[in-house]
């Protein structure tokens, strides 16, 4: 490969409608104060070869920068924001998962800054996933953050009590204004509240349509598709009643993912239109990485039996419910670790991985850092080195793995072996290494505590292969030199690895096609 193929090659790693909506009232038509969306969606479907990011509370503006400079160039296809609609006043993150109207107004930005924002990551190739918060409304009385004057049952413009399951007639079949008790009664989970959150009567076919009003004005922006909170109590046959309202998307009806905790089963009903998150995959990575001794030969069928199909799911490391809600998954402040269970993920052929990237905290409830008392979330501070994880970083202080040197050159790695299967799987339980091919691609992983110098059948063909965990996604400087470590196989498909502790070595056909081995 010449080096203009190679350039070539690594380019389509990294880099893979406009419709106007108006709608009466509680949301303000796209034509006010912006204009008309002139970037259409990236034309490409989220698939297992994708790899994306939720960018927990992350201010608009932020994100038009690090769509531009960080997520496009670096091969992220899809991420996943922050609920973008006005939500109730105060400085805990979960503010934003109660709304009082669907204007796009919040402490993250206004409509003006959610458009350009919209724009530059479809710009950028980067397709943007929206969390809606669709199944509720606030529990409480008040301001909302845009100035909306609301009760917990009366937001005017919009709902008003019978547009609630509590404030039907209680000789209404669909009644409740009771909390949920019992959440495997599928009846209960989709007609009570959700912790005195007010429950929108989402069989209403008025309440459909304010619903799916407000998505068709996301979509009008440019928005690719949905992230649907609390969606196990919104309903499968709800939530799909609203999305055959929907604009298309480049032809097809715009993604969705929905948040339904619990098992395989309870998940399945989604899944007929929606993709579904792996939520046991949390903790096989705890399993995997947080004491380096258990999971790792477990065979791969095995593995993923407990999940709904791989081209359903979602897979993660953690998100931020499990980050906020007590030691339930690795986060940024398992350093080392929870880098090592991202490579993992990156490398596993099962299911749509999705990385994530949030900000530190003391107080599992603290929001992000906002300008003033008040006021607007401040803009997105990466740590001074942001090319390997930093476990220790001041609170508000975002974790910005998208930039660590290793993330990146797991994308190229990713892209690289596309769709091709596990194959000589090794996992030598003594050293706590576990190793597998991928088609053209080779990794392997030391999840102990002390470096593992080594021997490995590889079963590429001979050559120098530069490292693409210290290398990066261009981990070849030049012709004949790597920026990370430098692999030699031999002919009889053997190499030597000198595996860090908490550490990886990845390296595929790409990296290698300018450095043979001399004559």
């Amino acid at each position: 490969m010449n080096v203009n193929a190679y350039k070539i090659a690594l380019k389509a790693v990294a880099i893979t409608a406009a419709i106007s909506f108006s709608l009466a009232g509680f949301i303000q038509p796209a034509s006010a104060g912006v204009s008309a969306p002139v970037v259409p969606v990236p034309n490409k479907t989220i698939t297992e070869a994708s790899v994306g990011i939720q960018m927990f509370m992350w201010n608009w503006k932020s994100l038009e920068a690090e769509c531009t400079n960080v997520l496009g160039p670096e091969g992220i296809d899809w991420m996943q924001i922050s609920p973008p609609q006005e939500h109730i006043r105060g400085g805990n993150w979960w503010t934003h998962y109660q709304p009082v109207s669907y204007k796009l107004d919040s402490d993250l930005g206004t409509r003006a800054e959610f458009t350009a924002m919209v724009q530059a990551c479809n710009t950028a190739g980067v397709q943007v996933i929206a969390d809606v918060v669709i199944n509720h409304m606030a529990n409480t009385s008040g301001e909302g953050y845009a100035g909306t004057n609301f009760t917990k049952y009366d937001y005017p413009g919009l709902y008003s009590s019978t547009d609630f399951h509590a404030g039907l007639d209680p000789s209404d079949s669909n009644y409740c204004s009771n909390d949920i008790s019992n959440y495997d009664d599928a009846w209960e989970t989709t007609h009570c509240e959700l912790g005195g959150l007010p429950d929108l009567a989402t069989e209403n076919p008025s309440v459909q349509a304010k619903i799916a009003g407000y998505l068709n004005d996301l979509i009008s922006i440019g928005v690719a598709g949905f992230r649907v909170d609390a969606a196990k109590h919104f309903g499968a046959a709800n939530l799909a009643a609203v999305r055959d309202q929907l604009t298309l998307v480049n032809g097809e009806k715009p993604y969705f993912a929905s948040e339904v905790i619990g098992s395989k089963e309870t998940n399945q009903p989604f899944t007929s239109f929606s993709d579904v998150w792996a939520w046991g995959y949390v903790d096989d990575m705890v399993s995997l990485f947080a004491t380096g001794q258990t999971g790792m030969g477990a065979s791969t069928t095995g593995r993923w039996d407990s999940f709904n199909s791989s081209d359903k799911t979602i897979t993660m490391v953690s998100n931020h419910d499990t980050e906020h809600h007590g030691p339930s998954a690795l986060t940024w402040a398992d350093g080392k670790k929870f880098q090592l269970a991202n490579i993992f993920m990156l490398a596993d052929k099962f299911g749509k991985p999705m990385l994530y990237s949030g900000y530190a905290f003391t107080s599992e409830n603290a929001g992000a850092t906002k300008e003033s008392d008040g006021g607007d979330v401040q803009d997105a501070i990466c740590p001074v080195k942001t090319t390997v994880p930093q476990p220790m970083i001041a609170d508000g202080i975002y974790s910005c793995m998208q930039r660590w040197t290793a993330i990146k050159g797991m994308i190229q790695w990713r892209g690289a072996v596309g769709s091709a299967p596990h194959t000589s799987r090794v996992y030598n339980k003594g050293l706590k290494v576990l190793s597998f091919k991928r088609g053209n691609g080779f990794i392997a992983i030391n999840a102990s505590d002390k470096p593992v110098k080594r021997h490995f059948k590889i079963s590429l063909p001979k050559g120098q292969y530069c490292d693409v965990i210290s290398g990066g996604a261009q981990p070849i400087a030049g012709f004949k030199k790597c920026v990370g470590k430098k692999l030699v196989v031999a002919s009889n498909g053997q190499t030597f690895i000198n595996l860090p502790a908490q550490g990886a070595v990845a390296f595929n056909a790409l990296t290698s096609a300018l450095i043979g081995l001399p004559d």
